[in-house]
């Protein structure tokens, strides 16, 4: 896959562009330090698959190049890494059509991963990002179920559902749970059927607002 990194601090620039080219099926062809720098780019080469861009940055920052990116070349990806936890700016690349929010804080294992779901074609937000907007009172969702009371969660589901809201992540829980990453996986989908949301945002929210754990 051929990559543009987009990052306005020269060090981290060349620090993300080196991690990005040891990733094996990934291809750094150029390096930017501001969006309008990449859209230029763009236009030579438009054969680059994915952006790996920061989000604050001078002249032109990741969520003006994402909107740019949807009008002028839908078909290119864009990934977000930034220090930015906001749950506003993370709304905001949302709703500009980000296909990627992973935080700088996130392990290699993390990004490598968020970029190979990113390049199958599906959308990857950090599991840190998840609880941020989890936590946020401004955003509302509305389950298929809403009566608590009807809703039995067995022992295990509930463990599994209080670690979610304590921001742990699958692997986390697992190894705290001593099982399986799979079965925590598997425990989540059964909380998300039972309580009738459809993402760990939703799961977060029924969870504190029916005081559930």
């Amino acid at each position: 896959m051929r990559i543009l990194v987009v990052e306005d601090h020269r060090i981290l620039l060349e620090s993300i562009a080196m991690l990005l080219a040891s990733i094996n099926g990934l291809e750094v062809v150029s390096k930017h330090t501001n969006g309008r720098q990449a859209l230029a780019a763009l236009e030579h080469d438009p054969a680059v698959e994915l952006i790996v861009s920061d989000v604050q940055m001078p002249v032109m920052g990741g969520i003006e190049l994402t909107l740019q990116l949807r009008q002028r070349f839908p078909g290119v990806k864009i990934c977000l890494l930034t220090v930015a936890d906001q749950p506003e700016a993370i709304k905001e690349a949302i709703r500009a059509g980000a296909d990627g929010y992973v935080l700088k804080s996130a392990e290699r294992d993390e990004l490598e991963m968020a970029l190979s779901m990113i390049a199958q074609g599906n959308k990857y937000y950090s599991e840190q990002v998840l609880m941020l907007l989890a936590r946020d009172p401004t955003i509302e969702f509305t389950p298929d179920i809403d009566k608590p009371q009807k809703i039995t969660l067995t022992k295990r589901e509930l463990d599994v559902l209080r670690l979610i809201v304590q921001e742990h992540s699958g692997t986390v829980i697992a190894d705290m749970l001593f099982i399986s990453p799979t079965t925590v996986e598997t425990h989540r989908k059964h909380l998300m059927q039972k309580l009738g949301v459809q993402t760990t945002i939703g799961l977060v929210k029924y969870a504190l607002k029916y005081q559930l754990v």
